[in-house]
């Protein structure tokens, strides 16, 4: 969204071109056969760039588990640009994701939670090819609302926004992958008509217009921003439960002060460096 410039966009649009969509590999070479899609955003933040997805996608042991393993896997983002001399879609590797656990000091054990938001810090002079779209989208009446290889967004500090009863909420992203050949197909899914109902833990719960019959149709979403009528954001998508109306979100809110920590961090790092030079 940094380019917002010279015209409004519409909704669909701005859904599209802030969800990214991420491969998630046991090997950092992306050879095998993936174990898991999932996808994510970018935020510019104070000046330094975030990619932002759900831990699950990275640690999905972990999750099952509720426990750290230390097992790690590797996370690349489509950057949608074929290269059909081998057959092959560029993507752009993810790493040094920070991700965090909450604990209960009033019990004994501490009784530790996985909070299933990863963040990685990434430098966008690294980048070797821009990040584009590839649907082609058209309402109704055959008008475009996405195009294919257009410059996809980042949100900026202002696209920040709190979660509100009145307001609407959408999701956007692809679903159930098939490899058909040597070629990936998802399908295009919009998701529309969520309510916030309240803060529920570390998680914002948002309700579907009816009960979501098949989990099928949101694997995949896990990461993609949540935003509202206006484009703006609330927060990352995190899980559904199915058989019910209940969408789990972590507010982007509750997730800043983690970027200000990283941001510190991040300075006290170099500058230890600078020293030793």
């Amino acid at each position: 969204m940094s380019n917002l410039i010279e015209r409004e966009f519409q909704l669909t649009e701005i859904l599209v071109k802030t969800t990214y969509q991420i491969v998630i590999s046991k090997e950092q070479s992306f050879q095998s056969q993936p174990i898991a899609f999932g996808a994510g955003f970018f935020l510019n933040y104070k000046d330094k760039l975030f990619f932002i997805t759900a831990d699950h996608n990275i640690h999905i042991e972990d999750h099952k588990i509720n426990e750290r393993t230390g097992i790690d896997n590797y996370v690349g983002v489509f950057n949608n640009i074929s290269d059909k001399e081998n057959f092959s879609t560029i993507m752009t590797p993810i790493g040094g994701f920070y991700y965090m656990e909450s604990f209960d000091i009033s019990k004994d054990d501490l009784d530790p939670q996985l909070i299933d938001v990863a963040i990685s810090m990434v430098d966008r002079n690294k980048f070797e090819a821009p990040f584009l779209t590839d649907e082609d989208i058209r309402d109704v009446n055959n008008n475009v609302l996405a195009s294919p290889n257009e410059q996809k967004f980042e949100f900026l500090d202002e696209h920040i926004v709190d979660p509100s009863i009145t307001d609407t909420y959408y999701i956007f992203g692809k679903i159930r992958p098939k490899f058909k050949g040597l070629f990936l197909h998802r399908e295009n899914t919009f998701k529309s008509g969520l309510k916030f109902i309240e803060t529920y833990g570390n998680y914002m719960l948002l309700n579907t217009e009816s009960p979501i019959s098949d989990y099928e149709d949101w694997a995949g979403l896990s990461g993609s921003p949540v935003l509202n009528q206006e484009g703006k954001c609330i927060g990352v998508l995190c899980s559904v439960i199915e058989g019910t109306q209940s969408v789990f979100v972590k507010p982007l809110k509750k997730i800043t002060p983690f970027l200000d920590t990283m941001i510190i961090q991040e300075k006290l790092q170099k500058d230890s460096q600078d020293e030793n030079i």
